[in-house]
């Protein structure tokens, strides 16, 4: 299981992050490999990184197929990026 984690800042107000989210969870959701699609809002406001996408791959070759898909590429580069350039992403292989 590998985790692909995204922590960002957006700049847009709540309810179009949490619709960007929804959108995500459908068109992400339906790409061969990916198990689930998850969304959260830091609990403290202070938190560097305000809002969280933890996205559930079955294995390792998922990266790679996940980061070509057309559908990954036009989500991110024509929704998420422009909306959030303030991000971090790190691929966790689950241990434990």
């Amino acid at each position: 299981m590998i985790r692909h984690v995204i922590v960002f800042n957006a700049e847009a107000p709540y309810a179009e992050v949490l619709a960007m989210a929804e959108q995500a969870r459908t068109v992400l959701g339906a790409i061969e490999g990916v198990t689930e699609v998850r969304f959260g809002v830091a609990v403290a406001e202070s938190a560097r990184y305000r809002y969280f996408f933890d996205i559930g791959f079955v294995d390792e070759a998922t990266i790679d197929y996940y980061m070509n898909h057309p559908a990954h590429v036009a989500f991110a580069t024509q929704v998420f990026r422009p909306m959030a350039p303030d991000r971090i992403t790190t691929d966790y292989r689950v241990e434990v």
